[in-house]
């Protein structure tokens, strides 16, 4: 018997699936490629460049955290530097460790102040810690145990541009929150030892920055970086005699706003509170 052989039904229903299966996975291969461009571009925007906090590495690097547009706008302006520890005028301190000081076992120059109680050892462990000078609190936590507990504040300069922060580390204790804006001489927190790792003292920092500086290496070689010297910060920049009065005009306004709004109501339903005094705080002028 002559003639070609017929081809079963079967193998023609194999070649017909082979044949989809394969249409199929071609497109799941263009649809891949396709989705991995569109992920590599995502990549470059600038809106998808930060990592998740989640992926972030540890220790948490501050430097590397701009300052928001919110945090630059409510930084205020200093009136003027003056000591964080001891008198305002630096008395009952040392210097243990100056700025610019060699230290080969830490790594560098030192890049701040190490002020120490005049009694030495653990003799100022939970002395009080003052705010420098008026500013936004930019940071309030602690950024690594060697640095234990840290207070940053940023500050602007009478007549100068850009922004300053000074760094208080190795807090025992830290007073005041992310976001409060203080005034020198607010009681910011309490000299620590950074959980025993160190003698009590407080290493105090200037930085010209406009990132959040805590958790930044206190040693560096060359000794530059943006790091200023404290004690010339402060002698260029003395605070005035008097108390900041930052807080008392504050309190003030909100004295002035509360009685605004109490004229409009009767007494009955909105008391004027104790102490209350009829003033026109906006008249002043604040820095």
């Amino acid at each position: 018997m002559s003639g070609k052989a017929r081809i079963s039904p079967l193998r023609w229903v194999f070649f017909i699936l082979l044949g989809v299966g394969l249409v199929v996975l071609c497109c799941y291969l263009a649809a891949g490629r396709g989705a991995a461009a569109a992920a590599r571009a995502e990549g470059q925007s600038i809106y998808s460049a930060d990592a998740p906090l989640s992926g972030t590495p540890e220790p948490f690097i501050g430097g590397m955290v701009l300052l928001t547009p919110e945090q630059m706008a409510r930084v205020p302006m200093a009136d003027g530097f003056e000591w964080p520890c001891g008198t305002p005028e630096g008395a009952m301190m040392y210097d243990a460790q100056p700025f610019g000081a060699d230290n080969a076992k830490r790594g560098g120059k030192h890049t701040g102040q190490d002020l120490n109680g005049i009694g030495g050892e653990n003799t100022d462990l939970g002395e009080p810690v003052y705010a420098a000078a008026r500013g936004l609190v930019v940071f309030s936590g602690k950024p690594s145990e060697d640095w234990g507990n840290v207070v940053v504040l940023a500050h602007r300069l009478p007549g100068e541009e850009g922004i300053i922060q000074t760094l208080y580390a190795h807090l025992d204790t830290r007073e005041v929150s992310l976001g409060t804006v203080v005034h020198r001489g607010r009681r910011i927190g309490t000299m620590g030892n950074a959980g025993g790792r160190y003698l009590a003292h407080l290493h105090f920092e200037a930085i010209q920055s406009r990132c959040t500086e805590a958790g930044m290496p206190g040693y560096h070689p060359g000794g530059g970086m943006n790091r200023l010297n404290p004690a010339e910060l402060i002698a260029a920049f003395p605070a005035p005699k008097h108390a900041d009065a930052y807080d008392t005009v504050r309190h003030l306004r909100i004295r002035e706003a509360y009685l605004s709004r109490s004229q409009s109501t009767p007494p009955t339903t909105t008391p004027v509170p104790e102490g209350a005094i009829p003033v026109k705080p906006s008249q002043f002028i604040t820095p």
